[in-house]
């Protein structure tokens, strides 16, 4: 797998949200020689008509609607001076190659369809109060794209990457964010598996995964955990990460049953909503 395009999607009302994710897909494009695509959905104002309530007049209606229009410029100008500020003190790595898109519509639809033609989406997950459909965003790319999505906390650093924690469970979403981080994997200094056995997952072996890695010049290790001492598997597993001294995480996404997750946690969503580390995870 090569990354040529990485997505950025720009909100224009959340100012640190949005410089967190454009800084990350900016170092991690810097990186990996890739394009990037700021992206800024302008919500069509005459949709804030749908929420109006019944009895209201025209002009109010109109109203509404001018309302919207004002927030839409808004948010539009927002994000596109962040945009400029920020590539005004590019490197040469990337000049010519970062490119500020817009387009109209639902901001989840419209990602669905640019996404798919990208190879890295990366987001903010740390949105503040007003932009409550982060979460929605993040959720959208992640299940309806087919691309990996690169979810950070804070701004990663240049140096990202050299130490890697992967968690590994067998699984097809497993497989396809190791394949999708080979990339990042190669040019680490260390590699870790870590491995969450359940009472479902006896027959779970690390050995084929370490052998695909060495396949493609990545020496691993592998590690497992057993046993809960009444903590949650992603606890376990943000613990471990923590051990290995990981500065990257690698999962899959939403990989158990829904049946399973009622037995054992939702473990994408608490990583989602507790991990510092920067987590790439595809489903």
């Amino acid at each position: 797998m090569s990354v040529k395009t990485v997505l950025v999607p720009l909100v224009g009302s959340d100012h640190t949200c949005d410089t967190t994710a454009l800084d990350s897909a900016l170092t991690v494009a810097s990186r990996l020689k890739a394009y990037v695509d700021a992206l800024h959905v302008r919500l069509d104002p005459r949709s804030a008509a749908a929420f109006v309530g019944e009895g209201m007049t025209s002009a109010m209606i109109e109203s509404v609607i001018d309302m919207a229009e004002k927030d839409s410029r808004a948010r539009r100008q927002t994000a596109l001076n962040l945009f400029n500020k920020t590539t005004e003190k590019l490197d040469k790595a990337l000049d010519g190659k970062v490119n500020f898109v817009e387009r109209q519509g639902n901001r989840e639809d419209v990602l669905l369809n640019y996404g798919r033609l990208c190879d890295l989406i990366v987001v903010c997950k740390n949105a503040n109060e007003e932009n409550t459909s982060n979460e929605m965003v993040i959720n959208a790319a992640l299940l309806e794209t087919g691309r990996p999505v690169l979810v950070v906390d804070s701004p990663i650093t240049k140096e990202f990457g050299k130490n890697v924690a992967v968690i590994w469970n067998g699984s097809a979403e497993s497989s396809r964010a190791i394949t999708h981080a080979l990339p990042i994997l190669k040019d680490a200094d260390k590699v870790t598996l870590i491995c969450a056995v359940d009472d479902l997952d006896d027959e779970l072996h690390s050995e084929e995964a370490i052998r695909y890695l060495e396949r493609h010049g990545i020496a691993a290790s592998a590690c497992e955990i057993r046993g809960s001492s009444g903590r949650t598997t992603a606890d376990l597993l943000m613990s471990q990460a923590e051990k290995c001294g990981a500065d990257f995480l690698v999962m899959g996404a939403y990989t158990r049953s829904r049946l399973r997750r009622l037995f054992f946690g939702a473990v994408t969503g608490e990583i989602l909503e507790k991990c510092k580390l920067p987590v790439l995870m595809a489903h």
